[in-house]
């Protein structure tokens, strides 16, 4: 399992949710966004967005 993926498994994704709704760095709320969506894919299975938001999160 990539580091990434762990990093987004560590947290669920309401949590990485609300991480990106109360920091004022964009840059740090495109990356916990980046988080929850790799979460979600990564409980989905959906290989599709897994490798999107893998990108997009490193």
């Amino acid at each position: 399992m990539n580091n990434i993926h762990k990093i987004a498994l560590s947290k669920p994704a309401k949590e990485w949710n609300r991480l990106a709704k109360n920091t004022s760095d964009i840059n740090r709320a495109f990356y916990y966004n980046a988080l929850k969506r790799l979460s979600e894919a990564l409980q989905k299975g959906d290989k599709d967005e897994i490798e999107t938001w893998t990108f997009n999160a490193e």
